[in-house]
């Protein structure tokens, strides 16, 4: 049974270049982080174990996934595409060795007992301030103002951390929910910022004779909507507002999403995936509409927004740009397309079906649950040689 990509150009590199760009090490970390993070949270769950005391049981598990998992994403990515757009030499080698094992331990360091608490969060709160420095840099000396958006967005992420630190800590009266919660808006919004740049391009280039369509009116509203949200839902308590505004969210959304779209990408998964991963956002403001009326849980949107629009956005993305960055065929094997399904599948067990089969909640949250064990088991798989290994066409990087 062989879960490799196929080499388009029959050559097995030899070598370990893990530390040679950033995506290798922290899209890795992150392969292993999101099955290992989901079993973790399905045995605290059933309650074969018990999670660390430092979070509760299920801030822990919605902080490792945003601070966990979501971060090693975004820093994986940041940290190669910078180079790209500034043209400046990234950090590698034992540096990036040094920032990988600065965010491994703060994955780690909840479970040890015997470490003070301060200690605990100020490993968790180091790392993306470190990952902003390292963005900040390049795109200054390069100039590129376009893509300073990314630092503020970055250290306003680390605010959100360290929000939820100091409720840990019990330094200030809040709770960690909420900076959990700040934290997937914002990272709904680099998602959507990001999104528009590279889900057309990914299209047109992916998918012969495809032309996405922008209107500048959707594109200043597409972030703007995320932003009233959010807003709105941390400051306001009125759930009409609220509701309102997220429907109008998704109806930006779902036009943005619909100039992109066309029959024929059903034919690529690595260009269907990211657009099926932006609809699961417009699910999520959907849902969260619903609330007006009483009709959904706030749970199932946050799920949405979760399991279906990051997850499978994240799990989309670093299919891509591992291909890419390694210089291989933009082409997946049958196996990760069936983690494409897999994935997919979680999220519609997860959010859809709790609406109609309430009685039967927690064993879709486990159904759900090992999908996503799976789906990313077989990515850690394929991907994994890709990751350790130089690129097959000789270049750096």
């Amino acid at each position: 049974m062989n879960m490799q990509i196929d080499d388009p150009e029959n050559k097995n590199p030899k070598g370990f270049a893990l530390f040679a760009l950033g995506f290798r090490p922290f899209f890795l970390l992150a392969a292993f982080a999101a099955p290992v993070l989901l079993f973790l949270w399905l045995m605290q769950l059933t309650g074969k174990i018990s999670v660390s005391g430092y979070y509760s049981p299920t801030g822990w598990h919605a902080h490792e996934m945003l601070f966990g998992y979501t971060v090693a994403v975004i820093a994986g990515f940041l940290l190669t595409a910078t180079g790209n757009w500034t043209g400046k030499k990234m950090i590698s080698g034992v540096q990036l060795l040094i920032l990988s094992l600065v965010f491994l331990s703060a994955r780690i360091a909840p479970f040890m007992t015997d470490l003070p608490n301060g200690l605990i969060a100020f490993l968790d709160l180091s790392f993306i301030p470190l990952v902003a420095f390292l963005v900040a840099v390049p795109v200054i000396r390069a100039k590129q103002w376009s893509n300073i958006i990314f630092v503020p967005l970055l250290l306003t992420m680390a605010a959100a951390n360290l929000m939820v630190h100091l409720s840990a800590l019990g330094l200030i009266n809040s709770s960690i929910v909420t900076g959990n919660r700040i934290m997937l808006y914002l990272v709904i919004l680099l998602i959507v910022i990001m999104g528009g740049r590279v889900i057309p391009f990914f299209t047109e280039r992916g998918v012969n004779g495809v032309t996405t369509k922008k209107w500048k009116w959707i594109e200043i509203l597409s972030p703007a909507s995320v932003i009233l949200v959010v807003v709105a839902d941390i400051t306001l308590t009125q759930k009409v507002i609220i509701g309102y505004l997220a429907l109008f969210a998704a109806l930006v959304h779902f036009i943005r999403l619909a100039g992109w779209y066309s029959n024929k990408i059903w034919s690529v998964p690595l260009v269907w995936i990211l657009q099926v991963a932006y609809f699961w956002f417009v699910i999520g403001f959907i849902l969260k509409s619903l609330i007006i009326f009483d009709l959904t849980q706030n749970i199932l949107s946050y799920h949405a927004f979760t399991v279906g629009g990051v997850g499978i956005m994240t799990l989309g993305m670093m299919a891509r740009v591992s291909l890419g960055h390694t210089g291989r065929e933009m082409k997946l094997n049958r196996w990760m397309v069936l983690s494409f399904v897999l994935i997919n599948v979680a999220a519609v067990i997860r959010v859809i079906l709790p609406m109609f089969m309430t009685d039967s909640y927690m064993q879709l949250i486990q159904v759900a649950g090992w999908l996503w064990v799976f789906a990313f088991i077989i990515y850690v798989i394929v991907y994994t040689p890709m990751w350790l290994r130089p690129r097959v066409d000789g270049r750096p990087g």
